[in-house]
């Protein structure tokens, strides 16, 4: 019987320890399992400090981008190269009137950024390039007039300024998030540019570059910057501001005036990999302060005062992950729009419209 009796004393222990909390060890539910977090969508191309490398990683970005300016503007009001050479007093002698008009300008930019996380919430920006800028200008006969003399095409190029930020997320939460950035640019490119103009007695001179023709500005500038982004489900959307002051004039004796850009968009991603962006922008930039002596020449362009104004830009684009393909850490953004609204300190020529990619590769 005592063998009988530790049989059934080890069965029992056996079935206590299976059935503990009412069920077999083998049917118990296991707890559920919190989700990954959502992979946040990109912001439009032209929008920066909304989007961050993960901590440890290096983004190298690749950003070719290309901007088309044609017909002077007077306000908002367009104005042609004969008004202005008829009215528009010369800035070194106001009883002087202008004799050469810009008629358009191509500008093309290649840019080399990386991007590092340095944690999860903070991270910085370095950027770079070299800078393309091609014109097509008017010049008219004699002293004064409207007689149309011929067309110089002409253009400069350098490396760019160099810009350096940190981005730094304040607050996040499942949708939304704050960012803001503190950045600088360096003149690392070059203000003293010259180009060969048609005079108006029929010769050719080689003189400095109008202002818009120099790459560089001369001067360490301030940009800072905020971002607002949400997201929720397949949309996405945000806010954003930055500007740039000029914290003192350069050795020529100028700064451009001060820019601000206020953007807001929204995205909707339709598979993972892929979504578009609408956005808008508007800015405001006063006109330069100070003046060159060696920018002289009897163009609107050669005048200080004929730079800035507010403009409203709308801007179309997409993102596509190069995971659809199988290159998961290749990443290509595009964008291009135009302006629908522009008041311009002037006359000066007005942008006509924008575009520009994005390869990106993460490191």
């Amino acid at each position: 019987m005592s063998r009988i009796g530790g049989a059934i004393f080890m069965l029992c222990l056996a079935a206590s320890g299976a059935w503990a909390d009412g069920a077999p060890k083998s049917e118990v539910t296991p707890p559920p399992q919190p989700l990954p977090p959502q992979p946040l969508a990109p912001a439009p191309l032209g929008v920066f400090g909304a989007d961050m490398p993960p901590a440890g990683k290096l983004i190298l970005s690749i950003v070719p981008q290309f901007l088309g300016r044609s017909t002077s503007l007077e306000g908002a009001r367009p104005v042609s190269s004969q008004e202005i050479v008829a009215t528009t007093p010369w800035f070194f002698d106001p009883r002087q009137k202008l004799r050469g008009v810009p008629q358009s300008a191509l500008q093309a930019v290649q840019t080399v950024q990386l991007a590092y996380g340095v944690t999860k919430v903070l991270s910085i920006v370095v950027a770079t390039g070299m800078t393309e800028k091609n014109l097509s200008f008017l010049t008219f006969k004699g002293l004064s007039g409207i007689t149309p003399l011929g067309m110089s095409y002409t253009g400069t190029d350098s490396i760019s300024d160099t810009t350096a930020s940190a981005i730094w997320r304040v607050y996040e939460d499942p949708i939304n998030r704050v960012q803001v950035n503190v950045g600088m640019s360096f003149p690392t490119g070059s203000n003293h540019n010259t180009f060969t103009l048609l005079q108006p007695n029929g010769t050719y001179a080689t003189t400095r570059a109008f202002y818009a023709m120099q790459i560089g500005t001369g001067t360490f500038d301030a940009m800072p910057g905020v971002v607002y982004a949400g997201q929720l489900n397949n949309w996405s959307w945000g806010l954003s501001y930055r500007g740039r002051f000029p914290l003192a004039a350069n050795p020529e004796g100028y700064r451009w005036g001060d820019l601000h850009e206020f953007t807001g968009w929204g995205g909707y991603s339709w598979i993972p990999g892929v979504t578009t962006t609408f956005r808008v922008t508007g800015s405001l930039e006063g006109p330069i302060r100070g003046f060159d002596w060696n920018i002289a020449g009897k163009a609107q362009a050669a005048n200080p005062k004929f730079y800035g104004g507010q403009r409203v830009e709308l801007f179309g684009g997409a993102t596509i992950s190069g995971k659809l393909v199988g290159y998961e850490n290749v990443l290509l953004a595009i964008e291009a729009g135009l302006p629908v609204y522009q008041n311009l300190n002037g006359p000066q020529l007005s942008k006509a419209w924008q575009a520009g990619l994005a390869l990106r590769f993460k490191i």
